[in-house]
């Protein structure tokens, strides 16, 4: 099937053969393994607490054994003392997991479908600033009549797209070899440059 290919000025230039294995029924499974090896990656691992042989003091027992009335206690770093270790408390960890990559290209390969079926898939020609402008960009994406949450997927010929669009708001920029099943399903819109769209076809539509 063919999908329009619009100019900056939001009017459609041309069209462009979506390849077949682009075209496919979502598959649910995969695009869940990689969203949450994706969210996973994410995550950083750095919640710590001390352990009882890890807070400071506790070096001789707090008073003696019997005759005080008092509980008998043989050090203040007790979990049961103020300032005391802490038990089964988080370490740090990686969250990473892994998938295989047939895995990670069906779930790319399936978001990218779910888009092109919701029409929320819009490939753009000639997508060069001179320079970093908020203010272009934010007329760019009026003239394509977008509104709502959009990922930009750009490549090295796409001049100062990264700077223009990333202090918009609910606007996320991203290169084409970072694409994910998570950013694409997280926004409304999927905007490719062209010269991005040609790329990942080359690098995730063969099988």
């Amino acid at each position: 099937m063919s999908i329009p290919v619009y100019d900056k000025e939001g009017k459609i230039v041309e069209s462009e053969e979506f390849p077949e294995e682009f075209n496919i029924p979502p598959h649910y499974n995969s695009i869940f393994d990689h969203i949450r090896y994706v969210r996973n990656s994410l995550r950083r691992g750095t919640a710590s607490t001390k352990r009882r042989g890890e807070v400071s003091g506790g070096g001789r027992k707090p008073w003696r054994q019997k005759g005080t009335g008092r509980a008998r206690q043989g050090s203040i770093r007790s979990p049961i003392w103020k300032g005391g270790g802490i038990v089964f408390g988080p370490e740090p960890r990686n969250f990473k997991t892994s998938i295989p990559d047939n895995v990670k290209k069906l779930s790319i390969k399936s978001s990218i479908s779910q888009k092109l079926i919701d029409e929320k898939l819009i490939i753009v020609k000639d997508v060069v600033f001179e320079k970093p402008s908020t203010k272009n960009a934010l007329e760019f994406l009026r003239k394509l009549n977008i509104n709502s949450p959009t990922l930009v997927v750009y490549s090295d010929e796409n001049g100062e797209v990264k700077k223009s669009f990333r202090n918009i708001v609910k606007v996320t920029p991203l290169f084409y070899q970072f694409i994910n099943s998570y950013e694409i399903l997280k926004h409304d819109y999927l905007l490719m440059t062209k010269e991005a769209y040609l790329k990942i076809k080359e690098v995730w539509g063969n099988d």
